[in-house]
């Protein structure tokens, strides 16, 4: 694995990078969040499965779901995750019916050292908008948040502001909100508060998530029962 290269590439993407708005966010409607698990993390190869759901902003009904899995043999490699996710997202997204205004990934957006994770390695390859949002901050520094709904603070890296911490609710830890491409700053902390509803993670990112934890448990019961 030559990571040299890959570095290269990433740099490469980077100079693609859109970081204005591509759309009027005011009017974002659908949304898709995109999430991605294996059927077993600690096994190489593995099946990577990913999750993408399309809300509707208005009342988060869901709109549209698909999966896709790919088998795979890329380790899980700090600043390299896209290399280990895409294929299955791509898989995914080559499903999908339909077109939405924002595609928001559980990962970084510009907020990693060549700004190119998995959302804007997506949001590049695909010319989409997208925004990431990450569990924990992989790069960069911020100050201490209110402990109070909704507070945030920049992310400064490399000598500029690159995303923002979230706390969504009281007495959580903050989610990492960078953009991925096509998208402003700004903007793209306003379609992720924009897309919570009552959870940490906004709602389109947690459901992914939670059809991937069905999905995966059927996968598994499969194989289990051969």
């Amino acid at each position: 694995m030559d990571l040299e290269y890959l570095k290269k590439y990433q740099l490469k993407l980077a100079k693609k990078l859109k970081l204005e708005d591509k759309i009027d966010v005011k009017n974002v409607k659908f949304v898709a969040g995109i999430d991605t698990t294996f059927l077993d993390p600690y096994k190489e190869p593995t099946l990577a499965i990913s999750c993408i759901v399309i809300l509707n902003l208005e009342d988060f009904s869901v709109v549209e779901t698909v999966f896709g899995q790919k088998e795979i043999d890329f380790p899980y490699i700090p600043t390299f995750l896209a290399f280990r996710e895409i294929p299955s997202i791509m898989e995914a997204y080559q499903k999908l019916k339909s077109s939405p205004d924002v595609f928001i990934l559980d990962g970084q957006g510009i907020l990693h050292p060549r700004k190119m994770g998995i959302a804007s390695h997506f949001g590049v390859i695909t010319d989409t908008v997208s925004v990431g949002c990450g569990k924990s901050l992989l790069y960069g520094k911020y100050t201490q948040l209110e402990n109070k709904p909704l507070a945030y603070s920049p992310v400064y890296a490399d000598g500029e502001i690159k995303g923002y911490a979230l706390r969504v609710k009281k007495n959580t830890n903050p989610i990492f909100v960078s953009p991925g491409n096509n998208i402003s700053l700004n903007s793209s902390l306003y379609v992720i508060i924009k897309s919570i509803n009552g959870y940490k993670l906004p709602e389109p990112v947690r459901l992914a998530h939670n059809f991937l934890t069905e999905y995966r448990k059927r996968l598994l019961q499969e194989v289990k029962n051969g």
